[in-house]
């Protein structure tokens, strides 16, 4: 396959999204139905204001963080971002569990927002410090098709899931697949801190 071609890192990178997008993809299409039959007293508007909540918080703390990453030498803190945001976002599904009022949802949705926030811009930077030179294209598509097949692939068996097990097995399942996502991400760590290690003896 097109994968074992490109460089340690960015196979890693984009194994770990797979992941987190397989996992999240499950639940994306189906979330507004688990919002308005298990919340009381949720609507559907509740499903819209929890995504905007989402995208609000990861919108307004992103920059700030992606700010704080260039001004800082080095790929530990890229790193460390990314794993805490990582790390965030897979929290999530597990606080899905336990919402049974919109205020609940609410929260979980602004922990997801700054997960995201955190992750996005570390891993960002990373694979573009990584990227394979004169397959710039290929290896940003390779990540958006692996992600988007991962995700329409996810959003049929979700859907499936929820209905013949409930929310709450799909819930685990979303949330055990994003911790591999993380550990797939951590797996990364002696790579990363060696080439810091060799670039600051240059």
């Amino acid at each position: 396959m097109f994968i074992k071609f490109v460089n340690k890192i960015i196979r890693v990178l984009v194994l770990g999204d797979i992941m987190f997008f397989s996992a999240f993809g499950l639940i994306g299409p189906i979330f507004a139905i688990f919002v308005t039959n298990q919340i009381v007293g949720a609507t559907v508007a509740t499903a819209g204001f929890a995504a905007t909540i989402n995208l609000l918080t990861r919108a307004l703390l992103q920059m700030p963080v992606a700010r704080y990453i260039d001004n800082h030498k080095g790929e530990k803190d890229d790193f460390r971002f990314m794993i805490a945001g990582s790390t965030l976002v897979s929290i999530v599904p597990f606080i899905y569990l336990f919402v049974s009022i919109p205020m609940h949802l609410y929260l979980a949705q602004v922990i997801l927002g700054i997960g995201g926030a955190l992750a996005n811009p570390g891993w960002y930077a990373i694979f573009t410090r990584h990227i394979d030179k004169n397959k710039e294209g290929t290896e940003w598509s390779l990540e958006n098709v692996s992600v988007g097949i991962a995700a329409a692939g996810a959003a049929t068996i979700g859907g499936i899931l929820a209905q013949n097990f409930g929310f709450h097995s799909l819930f685990l399942i979303v949330g055990v697949l994003s911790l591999l996502g993380v550990i797939i991400q951590i797996s990364l760590y002696s790579t990363v801190i060696e080439m810091d290690n060799h670039h600051h003896h240059e």
